[in-house]
This record gives C-alpha cells, structure tokens and sequence, in this order.
C-alpha cells in the first residue's frame, strides 16, 4: 500500500499576519461610496445648486474662431497609369516586378506569354499572303476583261459600221443600178419587137414577091412572139423587183444595221457587267487584304503587348490590392491567367500627391475651389500639412450598400511635393477644411446647445439652483463652436450637459421630451 502523498498546509488569511487587512479596507470604500450615492440622491430635488461644479458651465464671451469641415478622405497619385493585357485572347504572366518597387519610364514591368499570339501572327501572316494572291489574280482577271471588252466593242463598232456601209452601197449603187438593169432590159425587149414586127412586116413582103421562102417568113414571125415573150418578161422583172426583191434587200439592209446596233449596245452593257463584276472582285480581294493586314498587325501590335513597360515613373502596386476586397479577384502572381483588357499593375507618380476627400452632400456648398485645407495623415501623425482644394466633384457617391442613404462629394486637394517615396497612394488621412471665420462674436460650445424642432435653445441657471430653457438664434458654426446671435449676453452661463432629472424647471409635457434622447442634441454644426 503506497503511502498517502504529502501536500503542504493551506495557510488561511487569518493565519497569515495581516491577512483581513484588504476585504476590510474594500468593505469600508464600498459602504463610504453607498453612503454618498445615497446623499447625492437626497438631495436631488434641488437642494444643492446645479453649479455645483464649474467645468459643467461655460460663461458666453465674444471670440474668434475659423469655420472648418471634417472630411475623410486617403491619398492618391495626381497622375496614375493603369497597365492592362492587351492581348485579345488573353495570356499568362511570366514575370512581374514586386510590389512596392520604383520604376522609371520604359521600364519593363511584365512579361506575359506570347506562344498563341505568336502562332496566331503566322496563320495570320499566311492568310495575308492568300488575300495579296487573290488581289494579284483579281488585278489580272479585271484587266483582261477591260482587253476583251475593248476587242469586243471595237469588233461590233465595225459590224456596225459596216452594215451602215452596206446599206448605204445598197441605197446608192445596187438598187439605182438594178432598176437601170430592168429598165434597159425592158426598153430593149421594146426595141426588139418593134424591130420584129419590121422584120416581120418587111419578110411577108418579100414572101409576096417570093424573095424569101416561107420558112424565112416563119423565123420572122417566131422572132416577133419571142420579142413579145421578152418585153413581157422584162415588164414582170420590174414588177417583181419594185414589189418584192427591192423592199427584201432594203429590209434586209436595214435589220443587218438594226442588229449590228443592237450586237454593239449588248456588247456594252455585257463588257460593263462583266467589267463591274472584275471590278467589285478586286475591290472585295482588297478590302480582304486590307482586313488581313490590319489583323495582321494588330496581332504583331499584341505580340509587341507581351512585354509592358512603364509608360511613366511611379510605383508598382498590384490591381489585386486596389479597391474593395470583393471585387479586387486573384492575386497577381508570375502563372496567373489574365483577360483581355484585365487591369495588372497600377502605376501612380508618387512623386506628386493629392488627396482624395469625401465631404458630406449638407457641407459641400460651404467647400469652394483654392480654400486651405490641413491634411493630417495616419502615418505622418504630427506632421500636418498645408494644401489646397483644386478639384470638387459634380456628382454625389453614395456608400454602397452598407449605407446607401450616405451622400458624399470627392474633393480634391493638392498637397506639397516632400519627395519620391515619402508620401503612398492609399494612406488615410483626416482633413480640415478652412472654409471661413467668424469675427468677434458671441459663440458658445456646440454640447451647450438644444433642439425642440426648429428652435434652438441652452440651458441657464435658474432660481433654487435649477436650470431653464433659454431660446436663442444660432448662427455659423465649426465643429466645436456655434454662433449666438441672439437669446444670450456676455457674461450669461450655460450648461454645458442635458440637465439631470428634477434638475430643470417644471416643463410642459412637450417641452420636457425634448430633454429626454439624445436625438434632440445638437451634436453638429448647421
């Protein structure tokens, strides 16, 4: 059986010296703070004078003070470059400088992967060539229908001409001298039956006188019948040219001119059909080049885009790391895929900042262009510095979906040049914005004043040591202070707190609720 383990003996707070020394001294502080939290409310009911401590109290005076608005707000570069993947189809980033780093002008900051865009380039590059072929071949066939066409044409103009000619010869030559040819044919048969019928006559003469025999008489008679055949022949030749062959031959003429006119305007419009088609080929074989070749060099212009440089000095800052987190995407990181026209890197001069302020939309019409502001940066605590205002936005933010209701300006301001690096895009800063001054007036501290609706009003010392409700008229304010311009005088008191319960004077209903939240609490200026 193992022996019991030994353990030291507790020692009790009786047992040490001084051991009821601390509970006692806490009993006693807390019984000492129940005996004065019970008198403190004895005496509420006004008893003790609501003066009763003096940093509770301001005693209104005349002052000078400067009017200023509070804005939020963070540095940015007066200029910045945003550095984007121009490639089409995207790419790949091979390198890429760390963030933070400084870089000058043509500087390369990020290489990304060409191998598509550089077999994209030879397809193209092939392409090209066909389209400039095609071109050529376009060239060619256009101007050998201009040849043919110019061949062709000259060839009906001759046709034409030529049954023109033909025509003419006909009018002029061969009809005049086919009606000569019948009317000398028929004059002729005339003179030969006149002859016949002498002949004829003089033959039965001598057959009478027997100087001729009668198969002589007979010829005679024959040649007179065949006289008469011809003359009657040579009448039916005119009859049948005048009526039939001479209106053949001049229609004929005239349809061999009629279609020679008609081959040549054919010829025309087919030359300048077919001369239109080369025509609208060559200009499509064109405007195909011209397509490719802009391809083309777009993509070698893509292909030069693999390498960014710097197009200014500046600072190196990641698109990954700017603006709100659910829309900054992937890291930027050397493998990351990016898209086409996908921001990279932003690049700011930090040589030159300003400051990019918010400036509520109910205190904007009080910021002008050129007013001093005072800048204090987060990271520069102590250290505020002097600008300007140069820019105020025409349009109102809204705070996004976390308070859609708030409406704010960007305002502009153009701070000091401290150097290269001093100053980072980003930093928050606090502004205050010199926007006037108050001279020599009645002011009072902006706790000391209520609302009930549109009337304003303080608090001041009443009779038993209340307080009461004293109506005043505010003027311009700043932060801190508010301008009184009626309701108080110099040397008046006022409370510098909501007045405690039974503290203030017997109130009606309505009046009392103004005391009650803190809504009614002017707790910024007008």
């Amino acid at each position: 059986m193992k022996p019991m383990p030994h353990f030291p003996r507790r020692v009790t707070c009786a047992s040490r010296p001084g051991g009821l020394l601390v509970p006692t001294i806490v009993i006693l502080v807390l019984i000492a703070a129940i005996v004065v939290a019970l008198g403190l409310l004895s005496r509420s009911g006004g008893t003790e004078p609501a003066e009763r401590l003096a940093s509770e109290w301001f005693t209104v005076d005349k002052r000078s003070f400067d009017l200023i608005v509070m804005a939020n707000g963070e540095l940015e570069a007066a200029q910045q470059a945003e550095l984007k993947c121009q490639i089409e189809s995207g790419s790949t980033i091979i390198e890429i400088l760390p963030e933070g780093t400084h870089v000058n002008k043509g500087d390369v900051v990020v290489k990304l992967a060409e191998d598509q865009v550089k077999e994209k380039v030879e397809q193209e590059r092939l392409s090209t060539e066909q389209a400039r072929s095609d071109k050529v071949a376009a060239e060619t066939d256009l101007a050998i229908a201009i040849n043919e066409a110019d061949i062709e044409l000259k060839d009906a103009k001759l046709k034409l001409e030529l049954s023109r000619l033909d025509l003419e010869k006909w009018q002029r030559g061969d009809d005049p001298k086919k009606q000569r040819e019948l009317e000398l044919s028929q004059q002729k048969a005339a003179r030969d039956l006149d002859r016949a019928r002498e002949d004829l006559a003089s033959s039965e003469d001598l057959f009478k006188e027997d100087f001729i025999s009668q198969s002589e008489l007979d010829d005679d008679r024959l040649k007179l019948i065949e006289a008469k055949a011809n003359l009657e022949t040579a009448k039916l030749d005119i009859e049948v040219y005048e009526k039939y062959t001479q209106p053949k031959e001049r229609k004929q003429a005239e349809s061999d001119v009629d279609q020679a006119a008609a081959e040549l305007d054919r010829k025309v419009r087919s030359n300048d059909n077919r001369i239109a088609q080369a025509k609208s080929k060559l200009a499509a074989r064109i405007s195909q080049l011209r397509i490719r070749e802009d391809r083309l060099a777009k993509l070698e212009e893509q292909l030069t885009q693999a390498i960014i440089k710097a197009p200014q000095g500046g600072l190196v800052v990641y698109a990954s790391t700017v603006g709100p987190r659910y829309r900054r995407g992937d890291p930027i990181v050397a493998g990351r895929q990016v898209r086409f026209n996908e921001s990279i890197v932003m690049l700011p001069d930090t040589s030159r900042m300003i400051v990019r302020l918010k400036v509520h939309e109910a205190m904007v019409s009080q910021v002008k262009l050129g007013q001093k502001v005072t800048v204090t940066i987060d990271a520069r605590a102590g250290k505020p510095l002097d600008g300007k205002i140069i820019d105020i936005g025409v349009m109102a933010e809204d705070a996004g979906w976390l308070n859609p209701d708030l409406r704010e300006y960007p305002v502009k301001v153009e701070l000091p040049d401290l150097g290269e690096g001093v100053l980072k895009p980003a930093m928050r800063c606090t502004a205050r914005i010199f926007t006037g001054r108050v001279e020599d007036a009645m002011s009072v501290p902006v706790q000391a004043v209520f609302a009930e609706g549109r009337q304003r009003y303080c608090h001041v010392p009443a009779e038993a040591g209340r307080v009461r409700r004293q109506p005043v008229t505010i003027g311009r304010a700043r932060e801190n202070d508010v301008e009184i311009l009626t309701g108080l005088s110099v040397g008046d008191r006022v409370l510098l707190r909501r007045p405690r319960p039974g503290e203030a004077v017997s109130e009606s209903p309505a009046a009392a609720n103004a005391t009650q939240p803190a809504n009614d609490r002017m707790s910024k200026p007008e």
